[in-house]
């Protein structure tokens, strides 16, 4: 999969933060060490997403912050 299968059109590294906004739609994320990824939506709602591969981006629409409580995965780029 790429950035253009799920409509992307750039990206930038991302470190997790139970705070912080991304600040644009979010599209997907890639990892380059495997692990769990949290996500947080507009709504208030967490999920997160395990055993997520390296070097796959995984398209989640609609998230807006990646969360550092319950990601273990590292070196998070999040596709816009």
């Amino acid at each position: 999969m790429t950035k253009e299968n799920i409509g992307a059109v750039g990206g930038s590294s991302w470190t997790a933060s139970d705070t912080a906004l991304i600040g644009r739609a979010a599209r997907g994320f890639q990892v380059g060490v495997a692990g769990d990824v949290a996500l947080g939506y507009p709504d208030g709602t967490t999920q997160v997403w395990p055993a997520c591969a390296a070097g796959v981006l995984h398209p989640h629409n609609g998230f807006i912050r990646v969360l550092s409580t319950g990601t273990t995965a590292t070196s998070i780029v999040v596709a816009y």
